[in-house]
């Protein structure tokens, strides 16, 4: 009896859970499908600033920035990512703030060699940006991070309960097998069989996604410091100084590159609070953390040597601390590892998508029943492909704040109708139990 409970126990955490948190997994499934190729689908798009002729030397930063801020007024600038190899642009990254509506963040790419602005487009509004935010918080600025990190929870104890039904159901089956006999004994076995071949990885982006999620409200709560966070304590100038204080950026480049073994720099972000310090980060071989993590602090005027931190050199905490983001998006195999992933990423969708099918079809028994349930599955379907293709198409073509408004709110809607909605399925389905029952008696 105790047995049979438990098990009747499992069934319901997995159904319910799986029923309320299914429609956000399948949209995190389709979006982190395409958010791995995040810096490939970045650099298809920049081909057209890729330079034709390259030089002996690199013209002095100072003039470029001088530059860009006069064609841009009101930008500040936020940091600098050098060429990779010989023929990519300079890249200034600069920030407009003008409230929420209306701020942008700009790339501006740039010769080099010349000193030339070959062209800037607005990070805020780019595809890039939509993919992240979406897959990351669901383009809610409130609670969506939050949510996703609950969604997280959600498939991590799916995975587990899942784990557990699939053993009880191995002891009369083989391993594998896909049974014909209705549409629903189908989909149950794909649903299982699909499970257990993505079972490590989606507990992998499970715990990783509910991390990062969750992150914020976790490193508040129980004081979580973050690692690689060294700050000049003393100030040696105005914020005002500090911002126009004049440096050698490719002098620094080399500077940085000497103090750490091969590094990769992505970023050189000045400082902007009195501190008069540069942070050049990188990457410091392919391992899986996120990216720009390693990094070499110098002062601004002499380029001495103030931190070092080479993500590889440090304690198996900093390293976990750093692990969940590169893991989650697999940045450190290169394209084929990124391409099982977005395999992979898909299974989760599949999974909530079959588990829905066979939900609705427990009951229904006719023919015209079982359609209905197709069509209502592919709606629902299509209707959230067709959601997550308008959204970026807002985004790129009318702005990324327009987009967010359109979003926000309706993460909200739904989700108090759909939690109202289920409530009062409940309590109707309760109530009928109980009339039931005592006209019985």
């Amino acid at each position: 009896m105790a047995a049979k409970k438990s098990k009747n126990l499992i069934w319901k955490v997995h159904l319910w859970i799986g029923l309320y948190v299914g429609i956000v997994i399948a949209a995190l499934s389709i979006t982190g499908a395409v958010a791995v190729f995040i810096p490939e689908i970045d650099a298809l798009l920049e081909r057209k600033y890729e330079l034709t002729e390259t030089g002996d030397s690199y013209v002095p930063m100072n003039g470029v920035i001088t530059q860009v801020q006069l064609e841009n007024p009101g930008f500040r600038v936020l940091g600098a990512m050098p060429p990779a190899k010989a023929t990519d642009p300079l890249i200034l990254d600069i920030f407009k703030d003008a409230g929420a509506k209306d701020s942008q963040r700009v790339q501006v790419f740039i010769n080099p060699y010349t000193g030339a602005i070959l062209g800037q487009k607005s990070h805020t509004d780019s595809l890039s940006n939509y993919l992240r935010q979406i897959h990351v918080r669901l383009m809610d600025a409130w609670w969506g991070r939050q949510i996703v990190g609950l969604a997280g929870i959600g498939l991590f104890i799916l995975c587990i309960t899942g784990l557990l039904i699939y053993g009880q159901f191995m002891k009369n089956q083989i391993f594998g097998a896909i049974r014909t006999k209705n549409l629903r004994i189908l989909m149950a076995d794909w649903h299982k069989l699909v499970g257990m071949v993505a079972l490590l990885f989606n507990l992998m982006i499970a715990g990783t996604g509910a991390w990062l999620g969750l992150q914020p409200i976790l490193i508040k709560a129980f004081d979580i410091a973050a690692p690689n966070a060294f700050v000049r304590t003393e100030k040696t100038s105005t914020p005002e100084i500090d911002i126009d204080q004049e440096y050698d950026y490719w002098k620094a480049l080399e500077v940085a590159k000497a103090q750490i073994p091969e590094f990769t720099i992505t970023q050189v972000i000045p400082s902007k609070n009195g501190t008069n310090t540069i942070e050049v980060k990188g990457d410091a071989g392919h391992l899986p953390f996120e990216p720009h993590i390693s990094k070499v602090v110098l002062d601004k005027t002499s380029l001495a040597v103030l931190d070092v931190y080479d993500i590889r050199k440090q304690a198996f905490s900093d390293k976990f601390y750093y692990m969940q983001e590169g893991l989650h998006f697999g940045r450190f195999g290169g394209i084929f590892l990124k391409i099982a992933y977005a395999l992979l990423a898909i299974t989760s969708g599949v999974l909530s998508i079959t588990g829905f099918f066979i939900y609705l079809l427990r009951k229904k028994k006719t023919a015209e029943e079982k359609d209905q349930v197709k069509k209502t599955i592919f709606i629902y379907s299509i209707s959230t492909i067709a959601i997550i293709i308008g959204l970026a198409l807002i985004t790129v073509f009318i702005g990324y704040a327009y987009a967010t408004m359109l979003m926000t709110p309706a993460v909200y809607i739904f989700l108090v109708c759909f939690i109202s909605y289920s409530l009062f399925q409940y309590w109707k389905k309760e109530k009928t139990s109980k009339e039931h029952a005592h006209e019985k008696v």
